[in-house]
């Protein structure tokens, strides 16, 4: 209590500015032994600060310690006011806390650079140098695989970092490149030559009558298990359905090459008698292949029905999109 008081009087100009009394401060039972204790200690404190300012280096870590001694016993609401009159800089500096967090960050520093991290430099000479030219030339480590490391530096701390061109070359080199096999697909290769839909056809032609024997074999097959198993029959069902699908797909796009073809023939012997060529547009393509369809049901008899089964494909598509009505509630 007595340290408290006088580090008080020491930084405070008037006490009752302060709002601290005597009484508030005072501990001790007997009052007359701790006014004694305080002359005494003030006298050892004005001591101390005379002699702050001849030492140095160790001299004041020896005095912040003693310092700090002394005001052990302090309660730590007395600290709290004497920070506040003091000042936090002052107060600090009085008890060595600046020097104790130059200790941890020197620790600190020290663990990162034993464990490769810390790039053989400490966060002050780092601050130092940014403070005083930030376009100074920087070295930094950093790891390129276990044990493994790159030196990469940088003229500004500002721009990336670059390896230097100045690394010795490593003596387990390639001198010469082998030629790593590379896969291609032959189908999207240039070197396989152009695709001629023409001729794949007729080459392989007899792959489609192939087909259409797999489905008659397939529906011989799921009628004779229809009933002993179902789930096969389904199955078989299944992939004969899509079978189905892709020849007719096949077929029509086979139509339209033929109607291209057509086409085309019309127009060079157009060409021959001096008039201009005109290249059908894909809306014509479709309305002379649903022309030709027409024509041919309608030679057939099943024009009306297959009209009927349009009509109401498109009707469900109709009734598909209409909003429904909402509840009456």
């Amino acid at each position: 209590m007595p340290k408290a008081k006088k580090v008080i009087e020491q930084y405070s100009s008037d006490e009752d500015s302060s709002g601290v009394s005597d009484a508030e401060m005072s501990y001790s039972s007997e009052g007359s032994d701790d006014s004694q204790k305080l002359e005494e200690q003030q006298s050892d404190f004005s001591e101390d600060n005379d002699s702050d300012d001849e030492e140095s280096g160790g001299g004041k870590d020896a005095k912040a310690e003693k310092i700090r001694q002394q005001l052990a016993s302090v309660p730590f609401s007395q600290l709290i006011r004497i920070q506040q009159q003091m000042g936090t800089s002052k107060f600090n500096q009085s008890m060595g806390l600046k020097e104790r967090t130059g200790t941890r960050r020197k620790v600190r520093q020290e663990l990162k650079q034993r464990a490769g991290l810390g790039g053989g430099r400490s966060e002050e000479d780092s601050d130092a140098e940014s403070d005083s030219d930030d376009s100074a030339p920087e070295t930094v480590s950093t790891k390129a695989g276990a044990g493994k490391k790159r030196d990469l530096h940088r003229d500004n701390r500002k721009k990336p970092a670059v390896m230097s061109s100045k690394r010795p070359v490593s003596r387990f080199r390639q001198v010469v490149d082998i030629a790593k096999p590379q896969t291609r697909d032959p189908r999207f290769d240039n070197l396989s030559g152009h695709f001629n839909e023409n001729l794949y056809e007729k080459s392989y032609g007899f792959l489609d009558k192939q087909r259409e024997e797999e489905i008659e074999s397939l529906k011989t097959q799921m009628q004779k298990i229809k009933n002993r198993d179902p789930h096969e029959a389904q199955r078989i069902q299944t992939v004969v359905s899509s079978m189905q699908s892709q020849m007719a797909a096949q077929k029509q796009k086979k139509h339209m090459q033929e109607l291209k073809r057509t086409h085309r023939k019309k127009e060079l012997e157009a060409v021959k008698q001096g008039k201009t060529p005109y290249f059908l547009k894909k809306s014509e393509l479709k309305g002379l292949e649903v022309a030709e369809k027409f024509t041919k049901l309608k030679g057939e008899a099943k024009l009306d029905s297959y009209l009927e089964k349009r009509r109401k494909r498109n009707a469900t598509k109709d009734h598909r999109r209409m909003p429904y009505r909402r509840r009456e509630e």
